[in-house]
This record gives structure tokens, C-alpha cells and sequence, in this order.
């Protein structure tokens, strides 16, 4: 009898554990779904619309992301503008801009939650209203090139430059995506970092912590004003990102 009852508690023990496997299994995390709203109206320079993001988790509003900014760019150019959105409690984070020229933009939103990282985009066309037929209103359209989150052929996020401290390891993360919203793995990664034009430029290479994820330190030694590039190559694709960064 007592080996009868061993017997059964033993496969008691084997169908808990097996039951408490699949219930780990199953509480792995849904992935981010995130929407970009763009007006329902056309878009017009010199006139401040707004942009959102629904940040939605299986079906459920996300109202606690840790960072929602909306990158905007020109297409074929580098970006404009990194703005930080406000928090929706409905799930809907919200940023407003207004366009100084007409053109072909596109905005990205950088959506940081719950340990996911999320880059959708989205192309959009800005017109002006006032604007004449003549098509000498149009020349310049590409004539402006800013310093910024260059787009070809991916996206680089570079996170971590809000708070840096002089003489202080930082840390910094760096989110790599395709055109396409798929992760960026197995690439070289560096950061590339000077005071000014005459100065030293220092590199540090970055460590890969999870597909399209990347990770490095690097101490800087003076405060005011410093500038980081990050650099990505992978067979041959090439591509860089530039950041003015304030050190206190």
C-alpha cells in the first residue's frame, strides 16, 4: 500500500511541474502593437498638428511605456526633429509639430515599454496651402540638411543621453531596425565621441544583448558640450547617426 501511494505522489509531483512549465510558457509577454494616427486632414506648413501613437498589449491599452518620442524627418534626408510625447492614460501618446516647408516626410515612433522596444513608420505629405503654381516655390524643397538620425536603409534609436555625467561610466542603448521594422542582428556597432572640431575623437565598440539591441559605456571627461556619432556596418551596408549630448 505504501508503495502504491509513493507511486501515486510521484506522479502528482511530475503533473504540477509539468502544469506549472506550460503556465510559464504561456505567460511570455505579447509583443507591442503600436499604431501611428496622422491627421485625417492634410497636412499644411505653418500650422501645428498632432501626432499620436496607440501603444496596445494583446489587445490591451499600454499607459505605462518609459519613453514615447516621435522622430520626424524629410525623405532622402536626416531627421528634423525628436519629440517627446506626452502620456495618454487611454494608451494614446501625443507630440505636436508645425512644418516650416512643403514635401515627402516620414515619422517614426520610438516606443519604449515593458522591456520592448517598437519603431514603426509611417510616410506622410506636407503641402502648402498658399503656395502658387509656380514651380520656382518648389526649388529649395532639398536644399536643407540637418545633423540628425540618418534613414536609408535602417533606423537607429540611440538611448541614454538625456542624464550624462562627466568623469562617470554611462551606459547607452542602441535600437537598430530595418526599413521594414525588423531587428538589425550581427552588426558592428560603435560609438564614435569628441569635444569639438580639434579635439580627440575616442571610439568604443558596442556589445550585442539581444537581436537589434546594443549596449556600451564610455566615460566622458569634460562637461558642456560633447557630440557622439554611432556608427553601424554590416557586409555592406553603412550607415550613422550623429547626436549633440550635453554632459554635466
Amino acid at each position: 500500500m505504501k508503495k502504491v501511494l509513493s507511486v501515486l505522489i510521484a506522479c502528482m509531483m511530475i503533473t504540477v511541474g509539468c502544469s506549472n512549465g506550460k503556465e510559464k510558457e504561456q505567460e511570455v509577454e505579447k509583443p507591442l502593437d503600436v499604431s501611428i494616427l496622422l491627421p485625417t486632414a492634410d497636412i499644411n506648413v505653418n500650422k501645428e498638428i498632432t501626432f499620436r501613437a496607440e501603444v496596445t498589449q494583446n489587445k490591451k491599452v499600454v499607459s505605462d511605456a518609459d519613453e514615447v518620442q516621435f522622430e520626424i524627418g524629410k525623405q532622402g534626408e536626416d531627421s528634423l526633429a525628436m519629440l517627446e510625447a506626452e502620456n495618454g492614460a487611454d494608451g494614446i501618446y501625443s507630440a505636436k509639430y508645425k512644418f516650416t516647408e512643403p514635401g515627402d516626410f516620414y515619422v517614426v515612433a520610438h516606443i519604449t515599454a515593458r522591456d520592448q522596444h517598437s519603431m514603426p513608420k509611417k510616410d506622410f505629405k506636407v503641402t502648402d496651402a498658399t503656395a502658387s503654381n509656380d514651380k520656382s516655390s518648389t526649388k529649395d524643397d532639398h536644399s536643407v540638411h540637418t545633423e540628425g538620425h540618418h534613414h536609408g536603409e535602417i533606423m537607429i534609436h540611440l538611448m541614454g543621453t538625456e542624464k550624462i555625467q562627466v568623469n562617470k561610466e554611462n551606459k547607452y542603448t542602441i535600437h537598430i531596425q530595418t526599413d521594414e521594422g525588423e531587428a538589425l542582428d550581427k552588426a558592428n556597432v560603435r560609438i564614435e565621441t569628441w569635444k569639438d572640431a580639434k579635439g580627440k575623437h575616442d571610439y568604443t565598440d558596442a556589445k550585442e544583448v539581444s537581436p537589434g539591441e546594443y549596449e556600451v559605456q564610455y566615460t566622458f571627461k569634460t562637461n558642456g558640450k560633447n557630440f557622439m556619432k554611432v556608427h553601424v556596418e554590416k557586409g555592406e551596408l553603412h550607415d550613422h547617426i550623429q547626436k549633440e549630448v550635453i554632459v554635466n
